[in-house]
């Protein structure tokens, strides 16, 4: 067992050592005679990285409304909901009493409103009428006694003392008893806006317990927590017998309970940095561009959609990195964010491709949009391109009539196109096919070399 182990050692090293040996006698080879990779036909983009976060259409906040001790949690997270869906279940016995209460404060403040409906009219018609009524005949009255005492003063002959003093007092006191009817009448007329101020103040009581007990009983049916929206439960967050306080009894506006995604709308929200922005809106469709018609929206079917933009942006994440993803941009915020003295634009891009389902929110996205793009082109690559004699770009390609000992190079000066950062696309120059050198052959490098130096 021991000889079979160390001739395995021994195999292992040789053979390793003929890889390394032949690596080192091919990096050799490279050195002395150059390397040559032929240029080829094909298809040129030019992309505009960005990554960002996968985010639902909407998130809801699902807050209760009601107070309560948790009965019953109909779904649980992952779970798909229709809009109208029990989520969860609330016992009512507070919200019951809340609504009795409130009925009785309403039923209370009803009573009080008829009460002081009647007193305004009571004091409209009865308690003025009956002041108008005593004035009128104190009035009548005393327009006798006041004759009588002043026949008693024009002739004191004819009246004895007693009669003629009682024959004045009469008319005093009748003077006195209609100031007195006239305040009082002052008095009824003054009740009437008192009356109606008192009838709208227990109006406005009236409808606050109308209000109140609308309230409470909208909070008793929110006992039954439901779904307001078609999507997918992504946290439930309270337990089966925890007491849950209710919106008008907390500051924060209720208790936090679930969590609700539309899941069916995704998007992309992506960081375009500051020097792209320019040439993603150059290929936005109008809806996106800030400043738009607040009429111009997104068509809802995506495939009319799709139809505005050339090329759709591509999305990958590390999740599935062998899968790619598409998207329409829907809009692009026109405010930066600062970060670190970067400045990036937010750009959203609503995924549209149809194995979007296996995407969740959170998730790192990489988009790749596409400013320019030609098809069809010759391809050369980058590091192939060289500055020659007089300035110019082009390559250098093997001498035509030259052995292969001699390693002669002939520069073809070229004009070149867009650049993707690996390859350039040529417009003039070069054919498809044409082997050029991306890395010169050694003989070359050092005619280079001195050319530099004599110059």
């Amino acid at each position: 067992m021991k000889n079979v182990i160390i001739v395995i050692l021994l195999v292992t090293t040789v053979v390793v050592g003929y890889i390394a040996a032949a690596s080192r006698l091919r990096l050799s080879l490279e050195g002395i005679e150059g390397k040559t990779e032929k240029t080829s036909r094909g298809d040129l983009t030019l992309p505009i990285n960005a990554t960002g976060e996968i985010l639902p259409a909407r998130r809801v906040v699902i807050k209760s409304e009601a107070s309560g001790e948790v009965l019953k949690i109909a779904k649980q997270p992952g779970d798909r909901v229709k809009d109208g869906d029990l989520l969860i279940k609330l016992q009512r016995d507070d919200e019951e009493r809340n609504v009795n209460r409130a009925r009785l404060d309403y039923e209370a403040a009803g009573a009080l409103l008829e009460e002081t409906r009647i007193n305004l009219q009571q004091a409209r018609t009865a308690d003025l009428d009956t002041a108008k009524a005593a004035v009128q005949q104190i009035e009548a009255a005393l327009k006798l006694s006041k004759l009588r005492a002043e026949r008693a003063e024009s002739f004191p002959n004819l009246y004895h003392d007693e009669e003629h003093l009682q024959r004045i007092s009469t008319y005093e006191s009748q003077l006195a008893q209609l100031a007195s009817a006239k305040a009082t009448l002052e008095k009824a007329k003054l009740a009437i806006p008192r009356a109606e101020q008192a009838v709208k103040q227990t109006e406005a009581r009236h409808e606050s317990t109308k209000n109140t007990l609308g309230d409470a009983q909208k909070r008793l049916s929110k006992t039954d927590i439901v779904s307001p929206l078609d999507g997918i439960v992504a946290q439930v967050r309270p337990q089966i017998g925890e007491v849950i306080q209710g919106g008008m009894t907390t500051i924060t506006g209720g208790t936090e309970l679930v969590v609700v995604l539309d899941m069916d709308k995704l998007i992309v929200r992506a960081e375009v940095d500051e020097a792209d922005i320019g040439r993603v809106l150059a290929i936005s469709p109008p809806w996106a561009r800030p400043g738009h018609p607040a009429s111009l929206r997104m068509p809802e079917d995506l495939g009319r959609a799709a139809e505005d933009m050339e090329h759709m942006p591509a999305i990958t994440v590390e999740s599935f990195r062998d899968e790619e993803f598409t998207g329409i941009i829907e809009r692009i915020y026109p405010e930066p964010t600062r970060l670190s003295g970067v400045v990036t634009y937010l750009v959203d891009v609503v995924i549209t491709s149809e194995n979007r389902d296996r995407l969740l929110p959170g998730m790192r996205a990489d988009v790749r949009f596409t400013s320019e793009h030609v098809e069809d082109v010759v391809l050369c690559p980058n590091e192939a391109i060289h500055e020659g004699p007089g300035g110019k770009l082009g390559v250098y390609i093997p001498k035509e009539g030259a052995s292969p000992d001699e390693r002669l190079t002939e520069f073809v000066p070229c004009k070149f196109g867009l650049d993707n950062g690996n390859y350039s696309e040529v417009r003039e120059g070069l054919t498809e096919g044409t082997a050029v050198y991306i890395k010169l052959p050694a003989k070359r490098d050092r005619d280079r070399e001195r050319k530099k130096r004599s110059g």
